[in-house]
């Protein structure tokens, strides 16, 4: 009897979990729907778009790491599970979303990171004439400083459509100019890769390491 309550009680808690992944995915989503509806090419909005593109390719790191956890925790529902020792799993079960929350963190490191390079690049390409508050008024990748996506999604929502109200207006550039630095943004976009690459990486050793953590301390199954 108590083996089948902590089996439903894990079930809600699993439950809440994937409600909670929904609402971070539900992020990138909304970026999806203003970036269709809004047309960019001005040269006010560039950069706009490769901001947009950035976050948007993250969408693949994040959907792929809630994978991973989701693989995890459907293996610790089963009742198989449950009768290997309820304590140990829910042990799992925490560590699981701990490697998560740390892997947001490195995801919102290197969204720090790309955001730095971006704004050097364009300072430098128009002559330090557009400051770091003017840039991050209409910033959406600032709207992930502070924040995990795995942790407060709601609050990241809630940031990023303050900023994409707003629009960056850059000085008068030549049309030389402004494809010099796209070429150079684009640059900056494949450094995000590596590093969300690496961070991904480093979550799924941890995340294998904690599904043979379950299978040899909770489930006794040695190989």
């Amino acid at each position: 009897m108590k083996a089948l309550l902590l089996l439903a009680l894990l079930s809600v808690t699993i439950s809440a979990i994937v409600a909670d992944r929904d609402e971070a995915l539900s992020v990138f989503t909304q970026l999806k729907r203003v970036k269709k509806g809004r047309l960019f090419g001005a040269q006010d909005d560039f950069v706009s778009l490769v901001q947009s593109e950035l976050l948007l390719a993250e969408e693949e790191y994040v959907r792929s790491s809630i994978t991973g956890e989701s693989s995890i925790l459907q293996e610790l529902a089963t009742a198989e599970a449950q009768a290997s020792g309820p304590n140990c799993v829910d042990f799992i079960r925490q560590k699981t979303a701990l490697m998560l929350n740390l892997a947001g963190v490195s995801y919102t490191s290197c969204l720090h990171q790309v955001d730095d390079a971006l704004y050097a690049k364009l300072s430098k390409a128009t002559d330090g004439a557009v400051s770091r508050d003017q840039y991050d008024q209409a910033n959406v990748l600032n709207a992930f400083r502070g924040e995990n996506i795995f942790v407060d999604p709601a609050r990241i929502r809630s940031k990023l459509q303050e900023r994409m109200r707003a629009t960056l207006k850059l000085p008068s550039m030549s049309a030389e100019s402004v494809r010099e630095i796209r070429e150079e943004l684009g640059e900056v976009k494949e450094q995000f890769v590596v590093c969300m690459k690496e961070a991904r990486a480093g979550l799924d050793t941890s995340l294998e390491g904690t599904s043979k953590q379950y299978q040899i301390v909770c489930a006794k199954k040695h190989e």
